[in-house]
């Protein structure tokens, strides 16, 4: 019976382990790089302006003009206000949000339950059976006694198992925040916001 037992320690050998664990780790690293290309490319076309020629790097950066009325004190007259004209050039990554999606988790998991797919019936059985005639007495007086009798029994034993295997593998990407970089470039544009009067 043990021989015809599925040997445990056997199911794990030649499982490609470089493609269980290899496959998913190389599939984020490469949807990392995309993230960080959607970044770029948004910074390029939304932030810049496209240059002349196609060739050349975009460097004038786009701006959003707003323009309102605000009072102020006239010069003329200090106990007066009166309405002055404003504009400002805001740079638009200075007002919008920059996608910065970064894949902060991969979680691998690999079961393997073993179990082997293996069902075995044992049974026996066996009887015995008897039968005695017997006379007993002489001559005239006497009596005849017939005996018989059975004995059976049954055994059977059953053995079953299955085999499984599971693989799950789980990718979290969060919105991570600005880059240290260009939070500090947005700063920097936000500081040379001056109104036009």
């Amino acid at each position: 019976m043990m021989t015809e037992l599925v040997n445990i320690a056997s199911q794990f050998r030649g499982l490609p382990m470089a493609d269980l664990i290899g496959a998913p780790l190389t599939a984020a690293c490469d949807a990392q790089v995309r993230l960080a290309n959607a970044t770029a490319d948004f910074i390029k076309y939304i932030g810049f302006e496209a240059p002349a020629n196609p060739n050349d790097a975009p460097t004038v950066t786009r701006t959003a003009t707003f323009q309102f009325k605000r009072k102020k004190q006239d010069p003329a007259d200090p106990s007066k206000q009166v309405d002055e004209d404003v504009t400002l050039d805001v740079p638009l990554l200075a007002i919008v949000k920059v996608p910065s999606l970064a894949i902060t988790k991969v979680d691998i998991t690999f079961d393997m339950e073993v179990k082997s797919s293996f069902v075995a019936k044992e049974g026996s059985s066996s009887s015995a059976s008897f039968s005695a005639d017997m006379k007993v007495g002489w001559g005239p007086v006497s009596a005849t006694v017939h005996m018989e009798g059975s004995v059976a029994s049954h055994k059977e034993n059953t053995r079953s198992s299955d085999n499984s295997a599971k693989y799950h593998v789980q990718v979290l990407a969060e919105d991570s925040g600005m880059p240290e970089g260009l939070s500090r470039v947005i700063d920097i544009l936000q500081t040379a916001i001056q109104d036009k009067a």
